[in-house]
């Protein structure tokens, strides 16, 4: 909705443009003094010294009086009318003292002030007629001391100039009416850029707000994405195993795969998986963690099968040494498999073929430890350093590429549950991942 004219906008705003028409005819009033000296040489030589002397000493009143007013004074009516009767006393007092030619000079030139004031200054109509009034009085009292000859200045146009002095007292009134409605539009220019401004910086929030939504959003696909594929890279695993042994039939003390398949499937397709992010709210900051006693060896052992097909065909060993007498540990069972899984396919991502990759596990003091690694192939710290960036800062083409964003999962992953995962690498001494978890009793 348009809001009214502000009082004290206007008040501010009309100030400042008297301040501005004030400077301008104070210029003025120098250019001014500067032609009627000039006058004054051409017409009174004898007594051009005294004029100097005396149109001199009306400048430095003038400026002492616009220093003086422009600190203690909130509008510069008093300083323009002082600024005006300087000026027509002069011209007076020069009249006085020329012939003729000089009556028909001076009287333009007083006629010619009067209009630049009442074009230039702003003003309420009244003080234009007192300037009026006061330039009147000042021709008659000077006419009745016979200092100014009164039939020669009607002979010369007297009436004349006071008749067009009379006709721009209405312009102060004219300018008032337009300079109003300058401000009026400019009040509503500076509201509505205030309103765009806020609507912008409204505008800015909403953004980043939606911008923070929309990378949460990427990061939950990304972890999905890859925890997606892990699961389907499991089960095709699991079922080239299956086709490998060319027939299934379940015997005592064997795995069940059919079984395994079916829990991998459930886990990739149910609702307390990494599926239930995309039912969470927006603004849901952190997922809700259904903690559980999990067995960190169980998790390590089944996982150890998902890897079957690929160590088989790489003849890498995964030599597994679970020693830890307490291995059970309070943790959101599917985001714990997630994070061991990523960690044991990682660790078969940079073995190369007839590697041996230990894993084990021991308890120090409250602490269960895993431990998974490779003392065969080495990686250089920096490219394994590489892999555990923020998950910002991943894109398709390198989630692709299998560069990565596994590691930072589980890294994520492991810490969300109150672990802690440290790791090194060599060139020539290989590389190991370590995992530590506080077990429960």
């Amino acid at each position: 909705m348009e809001r009214s004219l502000s009082h004290s906008f206007f008040s501010e705003e009309l100030r400042l443009q008297m301040w501005k028409a004030s400077n301008k005819l104070i210029w003025g009033s120098i250019f001014f003094l500067i032609f009627v000296s000039i006058l004054d040489f051409l017409l009174i030589k004898d007594l051009y010294v005294t004029l100097t002397m005396l149109n001199l000493a009306a400048l430095a009143l003038i400026v002492l009086c616009n220093y003086t007013l422009t600190k203690i004074q909130q509008k510069p009516l008093w300083l323009l009318h002082m600024v005006f009767i300087i000026l027509i006393f002069l011209f007076l007092y020069s009249l006085s003292l020329t012939n003729e030619i000089g009556y028909h000079l001076y009287l333009p030139l007083i006629a010619v002030t009067f209009v630049t004031f009442n074009s230039i200054a702003i003003w309420p109509i009244a003080h234009s007629v007192f300037e009026f009034v006061l330039l009147c009085l000042l021709i008659i009292g000077l006419s009745y001391y016979n200092i100014i000859d009164f039939d020669l200045l009607v002979e010369s146009g007297g009436y004349t100039a006071l008749a067009i002095a009379a006709v721009s007292i209405t312009f102060p009134s004219i300018k008032l009416l337009s300079l109003k409605d300058d401000i009026t539009e400019t009040y509503k220019q500076k509201q509505k850029i205030k309103q765009l401004t806020i609507q912008n910086t409204d505008l800015e929030k909403e953004i980043e707000t939606r911008t923070t939504q929309v990378k949460r959003n990427e990061n939950i696909a990304k972890v999905f994405r890859h925890d997606l594929k892990n699961k389907l890279g499991s089960i095709e695993s699991l079922i080239e195993l299956i086709e490998l042994e060319d027939r299934y039939i379940l015997q005592s003390g064997q795995n069940d795969y059919l079984k395994m398949i079916k829990n991998s499937l459930a886990d990739a397709t149910g609702e307390n998986t990494f599926f239930k992010h995309f039912n969470e709210e927006v603004t849901q900051e952190q997922a809700v963690l259904n903690r559980s006693i999990v067995d960190l060896h169980e998790l390590v052992t089944t996982n150890g099968y998902k890897f079957f097909e690929k160590t088989t065909s790489q003849n890498i060993q995964l030599k597994t040494d679970l020693k830890a007498k307490n291995s059970m540990i309070y943790v959101d069972k599917n985001i714990a498999d997630v994070a061991i899984y990523n960690l044991m396919k990682y660790a078969l991502d940079f073995s190369k073929n007839n590697d041996v990759i230990a894993i084990t596990t021991r308890n120090y003091e409250h602490l269960i430890i895993l431990e998974i690694v490779n003392r065969t192939t080495g990686i250089s710290m920096t490219e394994l350093e590489s892999y555990f960036k923020n998950i910002n800062d991943y894109n398709l083409k390198e989630m692709q590429q299998n560069k990565g964003l596994g590691l930072s999962i589980s890294k994520n992953h492991i810490e969300l549950l109150d672990g802690h995962l440290r790791y090194s690498a060599s060139n020539t001494l290989g590389f190991e991942f370590l995992v530590e978890f506080t077990f429960s009793s």
